[in-house]
């Protein structure tokens, strides 16, 4: 049978992709070899976010001034782990309702691109069935990737996709890796008092963030008692009596030893190639990751890759937007994903939500910059919530009032974040934030007030 559209993983970005050819007419065939939502639904962003939102609302209770008995507060790792599961199975349910709605043929196995327009999928019990394209998308996703010294045995050293099902708690963890996954799970584990220890091999921790944002998460996870080592190599690590013992060089050289009831490995992600015969297809590539054009086409005639599978910003709401790009393409529409208007968002400590050039990239280009900055502890608002920590920076070109980058560090900073992306997108200028009336007593008052700032007229802080 000849599909319209043939998609190969059912992760965000392939599954959005399905259902966006089906809503233009395409018949469409999705192969997933797992469970549909790929690994942001399974493994990855919504098990996380159940983890951060519980563990948050333990600590907040726990530190609560007006509430009493939290000292007989405990958490039950199991409920947490039964919660998670629930929620991925109602949303996976639900994944696969709208696909059967839009008439998308899932088919459950492997994928192996055989060539353009060519397809076959391995099904578990090692059953093979051919399927012809007119287009194809690879969308195969990313996996942990463990430095090769390391072993996964699950239980003491563990990977996210271990510790995210994990039905007990450490009591000690060491983290190697100071990047996205690794301050998430750091701040899980903080909130729900483990001793947490971060090894980084570079000199910060979440180095694609601007300075100031990284410096104000640094001291949270001090304050919360972690320990950080930057500038860390790890170079050992067995497990003895019940326990992992790290041997790592510190920064000035050091040969040290650590020890702890479980290691996390968040040293990033790698793209899946499983059933891309990538020299036997001549498929082009960028190191380990498949190469592409603006337009998301590989050097294959009909064959387009999107999300993890090509590298750059690791995101499921950047897959999911090339997910739909792609589809326009191949239906002969011209339709670009432009990289500075993707938001990043973290769930540390304090949310971080970030839109654009951080303030050292912004300096680089030459422009004369311009900042506008208002701190959470002036807003009404965030005492109210109480947790004034964090503020909103706006970074504009000081001529003409572009907006370069904005970054948020604070309560709700993955949500505020949205709408100053939907301005970049709209080419407004920070003059429009300004005027843009928010609601009081709100969080976005804070952007609206850093945008203020810009030009010296932020209301709720004393004047420079």
């Amino acid at each position: 049978m000849m599909y319209d559209l043939a998609v190969i993983g059912g992760g965000p970005g392939g599954y959005v992709a399905a259902i966006r050819g089906a809503q233009q007419g395409l018949k469409v065939l999705l192969v997933e070899k797992g469970a549909l939502g790929g690994t942001c639904l399974n493994q990855g962003c919504i098990p996380t976010k159940c983890f951060v939102y519980d563990s948050k609302l333990f600590k907040a209770t726990k530190s609560s001034p007006v509430l009493t008995g939290a000292d007989s507060l405990a958490v039950d790792p199991l409920k947490m782990v039964t919660r998670k599961r629930a929620v991925v199975k109602q949303l996976v349910g639900g994944l696969g309702a709208i696909l059967s709605s839009h008439g998308i043929k899932v088919a459950s196995g492997t994928g192996q691109l055989l060539g353009p327009g060519k397809l076959s999928v391995q099904t578990t019990e090692g059953a093979g069935h051919n399927y012809e394209a007119r287009n194809i998308i690879l969308a195969t996703g990313s996996r942990p990737a463990v430095p090769p010294f390391i072993s996964i045995d699950g239980h003491f050293v563990q990977t996210t996709d271990e510790a995210l099902d994990a039905e007990d708690l450490p009591g000690e963890l060491i983290i190697i890796g100071g990047g996205v996954i690794g301050i998430e799970m750091a701040t899980v584990f903080l909130n729900l008092g483990v001793q947490v220890t971060i090894l980084e091999l570079l000199p910060d921790i979440l180095t694609t963030e601007d300075q100031e944002v990284r410096r104000t998460m640094r001291q949270l996870l001090r304050r919360s008692g972690a320990t950080l080592h930057l500038k860390a190599k790890a170079q050992d690590i067995r497990v003895a009596d019940d326990r992992v013992i790290l041997t790592f060089e510190d920064a000035d050289g050091t040969v040290k030893t650590l020890a702890a009831d479980r290691l996390l490995v968040a040293t990033g992600r790698t793209p899946v190639l499983d059933g891309l015969d990538i020299s036997g297809l001549s498929l082009a590539t960028d190191g380990p990751f498949i190469r592409v054009n603006r337009r998301l086409q590989t050097n294959l005639a009909n064959v387009y890759a999107i999300g993890d599978v090509i590298g750059g910003l690791m995101l499921a709401h950047k897959a999911s937007a090339e997910a739909e790009a792609a589809v326009e393409n191949l239906l002969g529409h011209k339709k670009e994903i432009i990289t500075e208007n993707i938001p990043r968002c973290i769930w540390g400590l304090a949310e971080i939500g970030a839109v654009g050039l951080n303030e050292e990239e912004a300096r680089a280009t030459g422009r004369r910059i311009q900042i506008g900055k208002f701190p959470f502890g002036a807003s009404g608002a965030a005492q109210a919530m109480g947790n004034p920590i964090g503020f909103a920076k706006i970074i504009a070109d000081a001529d003409n009032g572009e907006i370069l980058g904005l970054h948020i560090i604070g309560e709700h900073a993955t949500d505020l974040v949205g709408y100053a992306a939907t301005v970049m997108t709209m080419e407004s200028a920070v003059e429009d934030l300004a005027e843009a009336i928010q609601a009081h007593p709100t969080l976005s008052e804070t952007v609206m007030e850093a945008a203020l700032d810009w030009k010296g007229l932020a209301i709720h802080i004393p004047k420079r």
